[in-house]
């Protein structure tokens, strides 16, 4: 596959076979080795990286159309897509660059995270000696390093953290700690790390949100890149319900009627509906990070307002995303209950996904704070 071709379209060739492993990933509990090398040698996780630098140059938005296509083949599979995405981009905006080189010089890589500061570390000769429990490794299965943090003091009142990158091989994975109802195939793992030397060059300093300046690193600015790719996650998995629902109506027979679903006013309304629905929040969703891009494409930094409205527009969709998957449930006949349909693979990996803190409800509270003239506080790690 040439350099010229988009994430979206190097995610359209793979949406096959990543749709074909998907029943094998959820019964192994982690992505099968086709996806994930496929998914690595169409460089899907540094999509975001810019081209001179060994990536894709995606913007935003063709990472949320990039991950919506993944998706729709299988939740666990875009999921993971996005967050290892966001690390990826992080390791090249962040780290020094003979740690970037270290990191992501080789080649296609996959790289998880957790910003939660929850590690502490001791100063050692040349870096630190690093130690730690973690959870929610989405990824861990496929990729080589880590991204892990700690807390530091405050800076004028600021919250900062301190991330490492760890090599995979320094990390302790509990293979048994990951046993949900929906997205199984992500590994998203609790694991620890102890004792572990890192070399300075593969630490950073960073704030919880970012400053002034544009560029700078911030744990809500990695938070608020994740949220378009698991926005999209949603997007693609209610895609896929709607897909898998207008494909077999015409092969369901009516409960106490003649004639297909397909025939049913009832199914015909409500597809009718929900794609709607879907249609309008996903591009009034677009339009927001489009204009986020063309913000950050100039060298301008995105306010608070233009944020507010991304995370309202999140919820919009998220919601309609779902409202739309179990509307597809509800439809279809009886088989779904089996954990091998894809439609009940769509609506536990979408109830799943939905509880991510990405997806809080609070962030309608500080939309509506923001109208009402309230006034708005940026949220906070807990102390």
């Amino acid at each position: 596959m040439g350099n010229a071709a988009s994430a979206l379209e190097r995610a359209r060739t793979l949406r096959a076979l990543i749709s074909a492993e998907a029943a094998e990933a959820e019964r192994m509990g982690r992505l099968t080795d086709k996806t994930t090398q496929a998914m690595l040698e169409a460089n899907l996780f540094s999509q975001l990286v810019p081209v001179g630098e060994g990536g894709l140059g995606a913007s935003r938005a063709d990472f949320f159309e990039c991950v919506e296509e993944v998706s729709h083949a299988d939740g666990s599979a875009g999921w993971s897509l996005s967050a290892c995405s966001m690390a990826n981009s992080l390791i090249h905006l962040a780290l020094p660059l003979d740690g970037r080189d270290e990191v992501l010089g080789a080649g296609p890589v996959a790289i998880w995270a957790s910003l939660i500061p929850c590690a502490r570390s001791q100063p050692a000769e040349g870096g630190f000696l690093l130690s730690g429990a973690f959870a929610w490794g989405s990824g861990s299965s496929f990729s080589d390093w880590v991204i892990v943090a700690e807390p530091l003091p405050e800076r004028s009142g600021e919250q900062w953290s301190r991330a490492f990158v760890v090599p995979k091989g320094d990390v302790t994975i509990d293979p048994d700690s990951w046993n949900p109802m929906g997205l199984k195939a992500t590994a998203s793992v609790n694991y620890r790390i102890d004792d572990a030397f890192v070399p300075a060059s593969r630490s950073f300093e960073y704030p919880f949100i970012q400053g002034e300046r544009p560029g700078w690193v911030s744990t809500y600015g990695a938070a608020l890149l994740n949220q378009v790719g698991l926005t999209a996650f949603a997007s693609g998995v209610a895609a896929r319900a709607m897909a898998e629902l207008a494909a077999r109506a015409p092969q369901t027979s009516r409960s106490g009627a003649p004639g297909s679903q397909a025939e049913d006013e009832i199914i015909q309304n409500g597809i009718g509906v929900h794609s709607g629905k879907l249609a309008a929040a996903r591009s009034h969703f677009l339009t927001i990070v489009g204009q986020q891009d063309s913000i950050l494409a100039a060298g301008g930094a995105v306010s608070t307002q233009l944020t507010l409205a991304s995370n309202l527009a999140t919820q919009t969709l998220i919601h309609a995303a779902r409202d739309a998957t179990v509307f597809a449930w509800d439809s279809l006949s009886s088989i779904v209950v089996l954990d091998t349909d894809p439609l009940q693979r769509c609506l536990r990996d979408i109830y799943t996904g939905l509880k991510h803190v990405t997806f809080t409800p609070a962030a309608l509270s500080r939309a509506g704070k923001e109208k009402l003239g309230i006034g708005y506080s940026a949220p906070r790690f807990p102390a």
